[in-house]
């Protein structure tokens, strides 16, 4: 009884051994085809890409196409900058111009035009102030005209009045008063003969210095020449003044 029990156990142990080293074999075996699967499996995902590396250069190139898109508008923002800073130095440029040289043009223009107005009306005073002048000396020179006339018929009516008081005196026989009264009358002949500026006068002198030579020898010749340088002097008062 007791040799048959370690019979059995030794059997019963040799069995497990040999079912331990099945499991071994086919653990071993096991492994060997998943590190074969693995290895494929790694070979595989070397061999082909992924669907994430394709997707990420799918989606890097849309990246690169923005960055060049990026740099160019960063080039044409610069340039719009670099040109509005130019469009605003060029415009500070015409403002400093307009100031440093074109205003003071245009306020000498405009003290010009002003000085211009002045003169203009300074003109216009000076025309009014000459028309009013041309009107008084238009007047001043009636007035001359008349008094020269009047001196002219002043004169001829003294000459007359010597004429006339020598032929009361040469009536009444009074050669004295005769030379008297035509004393002065040779003075005013010369002064009529000014005024009137006219040489024809000449023969009214010519006439008075024969009545003083007849006055005492022969006075009625000297009657008769007083009666004719009368009617002389009559006759231009006449022509003159149409009395």
């Amino acid at each position: 009884m007791s040799e048959e029990q370690p019979e059995e156990q030794m059997g019963s142990d040799s069995e497990d051994q040999s079912t331990e080293n099945a499991a071994q074999e086919s653990i071993g075996s096991g492994s060997t085809s998943v590190g074969d699967t693995a290895e494929q499996q790694i070979v595989t995902d070397s061999a082909e890409p992924s669907a994430e590396s394709v997707d990420a250069e799918v989606e890097s190139l849309p990246d690169d196409e923005a960055t060049e898109e990026s740099r160019v508008g960063r080039f044409f923002k610069r340039a719009l900058r670099w040109v509005v800073a130019m469009l605003i130095v060029f415009s500070l440029g015409v403002v400093a111009m307009q100031f440093v040289r074109v205003r003071p043009l245009i306020d000498e223009r405009d003290s010009l035009n002003q000085s211009l107005s002045e003169v203009q009306a300074t003109q216009q005073d000076l025309q009014a102030e000459l028309d009013r002048l041309k009107g008084v000396e238009e007047e001043n020179q009636a007035l001359i005209e008349t008094l020269q006339q009047t001196e002219v018929k002043l004169a001829l009516l003294n000459i007359l009045v010597d004429v006339t008081r020598a032929q009361l005196a040469l009536a009444q026989e009074d050669p004295v008063r005769v030379a008297a009264a035509l004393q002065g009358t040779g003075e005013k002949i010369t002064t009529l003969r000014d005024l009137m500026q006219d040489s024809d006068l000449e023969g009214i002198r010519e006439r008075l210095v024969l009545v003083l030579s007849e006055v005492d020898g022969d006075p009625f010749a000297a009657e008769r020449d007083l009666e004719i340088l009368a009617n002389t002097l009559l006759e231009i008062e006449r022509d003159l003044f149409g009395e």
